[in-house]
């Protein structure tokens, strides 16, 4: 179990002594505890990592799913797990951690983390400089690209049944039907 309080504050050190085999995001020094996602959610996680490991093999980049902190260098301190994180810059892993912005970063909407995936975690990745960021929504097979140009995201795409080929703007060999990433669920 966690030492950790969640009506106190942490710098990112005492967090990273605190929290264990939780997961745990910290937000400008707030601790805050992940729950188990639902098998919705992982299917389309599951799905997504399979075509950016396909699209990226050979490459420099790396696929990682949700157990990989990210921290950022504010001065708040803000720790995250993405769902999806994908990373070309090998220099920014080390100590089983994620130092600076991935290259790419998915979240995949629940309701228990809709708020801070659309506000928070979404003005983290953008001020953090994550070059693409993509919100899923598998209730309503969606999936929203936002782009960051002159360090401001602008939504890009809404993938869904009238736009089903996605394409990367950050990995040109990143395209797949939005079919394949929701399928499971209409079956």
């Amino acid at each position: 179990m966690t030492n950790l309080d969640k009506s106190k504050t942490y710098t990112l050190d005492e967090f990273l002594l605190c929290v264990k085999e939780e997961r745990a995001e910290l937000y400008e020094g707030i601790p805050v505890f992940m729950s188990p996602a639902s098998y919705e959610h992982e299917g389309v996680v599951a799905n997504l990592i399979g075509e950016f490991m396909n699209a990226l093999k050979g490459s420099t980049c790396q696929v990682f799913g949700s157990n990989l902190q990210v921290i950022f260098p504010f001065k708040d301190d803000v720790t995250v797990l993405p769902d999806i994180s994908i990373i070309c810059d090998k220099n920014k892993l080390r100590n089983k951690r994620c130092y600076g912005a991935p290259d790419m970063v998915v979240e995949v909407l629940s309701p228990s983390t809709a708020r801070n995936d659309r506000l928070r975690k979404y003005h983290y990745y953008e001020k953090a400089g994550v070059h693409e960021y993509l919100i899923i929504d598998y209730q309503n097979q969606t999936i929203e690209k936002y782009v960051l140009h002159e360090g401001h995201y602008q939504l890009e795409e809404i993938y869904s049944n009238e736009n089903k080929l996605f394409r990367s703007t950050r990995f040109s060999d990143i395209t797949f039907s939005i079919d394949d990433i929701f399928s499971f669920l209409n079956e």
